[in-house]
């Protein structure tokens, strides 16, 4: 790195001579531009040096400037500012022809903007913007999530990935969902994606965020109207797959200059289906042997989801913002199942059918409280308090028919869990001087939550424990206390260089009255140190260098010892020995224009490893568990590639692909594997007349691997139809989800080595899409009134909450 600042501060020596600065300024129509202001600014310290304006032909010419390194700064109401960095030695620079953008501008109600790209680069990552999709219009927020670059969400766990790692945070404007895997998946499979403003993708996110997350972290961030004035508006769609879906939602704000009330209501309603298909041999002892078995398991489910959230910023003067959010979401899910499976060896068999119904309910609620303070012009100071409540219970009954009397006839499964976060937290800014910020900022996160889980047979007309061990009565509590400071230094007009670290102490500890095996104490102190460096090569082109450390810590479940049944061969169980994950990332980023390129290293020490299946304590039964594997690297190159063929043809593509290779070691023999796989996501979008529009998508993920297990490649064909309608009367979209029934998931568990019980098994899931193409009508109008005035846009202080669990 030292070599490379010493590169760029190179690019900053001059000369001395004198010499004369023209060009000529175009639109991207190749129009002259009159009247704009060229400006020659010094590199080092951004100083004026020479100003003039374009002619009526375009043309500028800038007075006779000493030979040295500058920046040309072009500026014009209507057009975008250019930078576009000079070194002058002859007496005459030539510029050549600049072509400008178009800006945004507001004429009366009627918004006229450049359209921002699908996908956008940042130091810490991607950005998609949402609402740039025709398919965005009643899609859930989980399905626009798994259509984005390098995201992968496993259909069964519902477990996250980004650019082919595990292990991701997921957030909600800015703000950590601690919540388990399942519960985000179906926090955002509720939430509309009318609601999402855009989703980032944070790689290699700065110091200021939560260091939790070794493949990073998702942001979803939700829409602010900022518009003055009282307005609003409403969407609703109907569709079917296998099932009926509905979804409607209504936005108002009212925003008088001094006061901005907001409020929004949601709902969603999904029937679908899915099919799971097992086959293969596995050691069995409970059973006898090496078992042949089949497995189907056919499920309908009907999930209802229902959010508030009303919002209160309060300006009591130029320098302070007071406010306050609530957000309050009830979701219900009722699932029917019919599961078959018949186990066979030489010497016995089992055979098993079973329906199961099940229902559950889901309460979420978060408030919070904000205070955006201007100490000065330079000094900011932002106050940020929140909770986060989650409670949810459920109720599985399983009336089964077995071969063999050894297992009940009825059973039934109780699940009930209770989480409270506390969130405080203090950022404070200072601006030296035009060059040199200061960011530092202090959080505590307080989490306590209760669960309770119970597998229980009917006997004799009463409900008793299928044996010790399957249930559950387990209280956490976890603090994670914070503090980071960053340094962003800007010694020129085209240098950025941020350099911070995060320092977090944690203790996550069990209730002591709970049994010894379920008992868990744990500390730890790190700091996380980030470096980030960006240059401008010109007006169009950037390059980024950055260093991150992150970490994955246990969640309760995956470090507590209790038992659950799965199956009559297999329990779930936790792992006390588990251990966090170290993640050390090293990215370059390189922008042109609108095209982005990126290569990403990270090494993992300890990664965690889902559900694995391991010999136990009690002789024939396979205990799934999580184990951490010795280390993972990978490499990871990612390029988005924009292409406009025509005034009304654009395409967006993007692909993320790379080397990974892992080491495992709690296999009875080791294993070791390296692999390559990507994933391909595009988008075509058609402007057709009479405010017609035409949009295709999809994505194609490759075959990869995990653990002792490969996934089979699947892809994903998507199609939207758009009809504006006359006089801001609002919108038809048509969106056809799985055009071609491909969306299919095949894995091979077993394939790289033998395990401790020789298991060989072919997985295929089938998502409803996969039997019929999933096709909603959306309808959405804006409404009320709006005036010209400037608003200002807050959220919640805290700058990251919610996520393991």
């Amino acid at each position: 790195m030292k070599t490379l600042l010493l590169i760029l501060s190179g690019l900053l020596l001059s000369t001395i001579a004198q010499s004369q600065v023209s060009g000529t300024l175009t639109d991207t129509n190749g129009s002259p531009v009159s009247f704009a202001t060229a400006v020659l600014l010094k590199s080092a310290d951004s100083t004026l040096v020479r100003s003039a304006a374009s002619d009526e032909k375009g043309v500028f010419r800038l007075s006779a400037a000493p030979s040295g390194t500058y920046t040309l700064k072009i500026s014009c109401i209507g057009y975008m500012d250019y930078f576009s960095p000079l070194t002058i030695r002859d007496p005459a620079y030539d510029a050549g022809t600049i072509r400008l953008k178009a800006a945004g501008q507001q004429l009366s109600e009627v918004v006229i903007r450049s359209g921002k790209p699908l996908v956008q680069q940042t130091a810490g990552g991607l950005v998609v913007n949402v609402q740039n999709s025709l398919l965005a219009k009643g899609s859930s927020a989980l399905q626009v999530l798994s259509r984005s670059p390098g995201v992968i969400v496993d259909p069964q766990t519902s477990a996250i990935s980004l650019n082919g790692k595990s292990g991701v945070m997921v957030m909600m404007d800015g703000k950590l969902l601690r919540l388990s895997a399942d519960q985000v998946a179906a926090l955002l499979n509720g939430m509309t994606a009318d609601d999402i403003a855009q989703i980032e993708l944070m790689a290699t996110p700065p110091a200021k965020y939560d260091a939790d997350g070794n493949a990073g972290l998702i942001n979803i961030v939700t829409k602010k109207n900022k518009r003055a004035g009282t307005n609003g508006s409403v969407i609703v769609s109907a569709g079917y797959g296998k099932g009926a879906k509905e979804s409607a939602d209504i936005d108002l704000n009212h925003n008088s200059g001094k006061i901005n009330l907001h409020a929004s209501y949601s709902y969603n309603h999904d029937h679908s289906y899915a099919l799971l298909l097992a086959q293969g041999t596995s050691n069995a002892p409970i059973i006898g042997g090496l078992p042949n078995f089949h497995y189907n398991g056919e499920g309908n489910t009907a999930a209802a989801y229902q959010g508030l959230a009303a919002g209160l910023d309060y300006h009591p003067g130029a320098k302070t913002t007071i406010g306050g959010r609530v957000y309050y979401s009830i979701s219900s899910s009722q699932n029917n199942s019919h599961n078959f499976g018949n186990y066979a060896s030489i010497d016995s068999s089992l055979v098993f059918d079973s329906q199961l119904a099940g229902t559950s309910y889901t309460h979420y609620l978060h408030p919070s409280l904000f205070l955006e303070q201007a100490i000065s012009k330079e000094q900011k100071l932002n106050i940020g308090l929140d909770l986060f409540s989650h409670r949810s219970n459920g109720t599985t009954q399983v009336q089964s028919n077995f071969s063999d009397s050894l297992f009940a006839a009825r059973q039934r499964n109780l699940v009930n869990a209770n989480i409270s976060v506390f969130v405080a937290q203090l950022d404070y800014s200072n601006s030296f001087n035009k060059g040199l910020q200061l960011e530092m900022g202090l959080k505590s996160t307080y989490t306590r939550s209760k669960s309770t889980s119970a597998l229980e047979n009917l006997v004799n007309d009463q409900w008793v424990s299928v044996s010790a061990g399957t249930s559950n009565d387990l209280a956490t509590r976890e603090l994670i206390a914070a503090g980071y400071a960053v340094l962003n230094w800007k010694p020129d007009s085209l240098t950025s260089l941020s350099a911070g670290a995060r320092y977090e102490y944690s203790s996550n500890t069990t209730d002591h009255s709970l049994n010894a095996q379920y008992f868990v104490d744990r500390k730890l102190r790190k700091l996380f140190p980030d470096v980030f460096l960006s240059r401008k090569l010109n007006a169009t082109d950037e390059l980024q260098l950055s260093y991150t450390e992150r970490i994955s810590r246990p969640s309760f479940a995956d470090l507590a010892s209790y038992v659950s049944y799965n199956s009559p061969t297999s329990v779930f169980t936790g792992n006390p020995a588990l251990k966090p994950t170290i993640t050390h990332n090293l990215k370059l980023a390189y922008n042109a224009d609108d095209y982005l390129f990126s290569l990403l290293y990270s090494h993992d020490t300890d990664p965690i490893e889902g559900v694995q299946g391991v010999p136990g304590p009690t002789p024939g039964l396979v205990y799934l568990m999580p184990e951490n594997a010795d280390w993972q690297n990978n490499l990871t190159a990612q390029a988005t590639i924009p292409v406009k063929a025509a005034a009304w043809w654009e395409m967006n593509y993007n692909l993320t692909g790379g080397w990974h290779r892992y080491r495992i070691s709690y296999f009875p023999e080791l294993l070791e594997k390296s692999y390559f796989s990507y994933s391909l996501n595009f988008t075509e979008s058609f402007k057709l007349p009479r405010n017609y529009a035409i949009e295709l998508s999809g994505y194609y993920n490759s075959s990869s691997y995990n653990s002792n297990s490969r996934s089979n490649g699947n892809a994903i064909f998507n199609l939207g139809f758009k009809k504006e309608l006359r006089d801001q009367k609002g919108s038809f979209q048509l969106s056809i989800a799985d055009v071609f029934r491909a969306n299919n998931y095949r894995g091979h568990l077993g394939v790289l080595i033998t395990d401790a019980f020789n298991s060989d098994v072919y997985v295929n899931y089938q998502p409803e899409s996969h039997f019929r193409p999933i096709i909603k009508l959306s309808y959405s109008r804006s409404f009320g009134i709006a005036n010209n005035k400037n608003q200002r846009s807050t959220d919640a202080a805290s700058k990251d909450e919610r996520s393991r669990l």
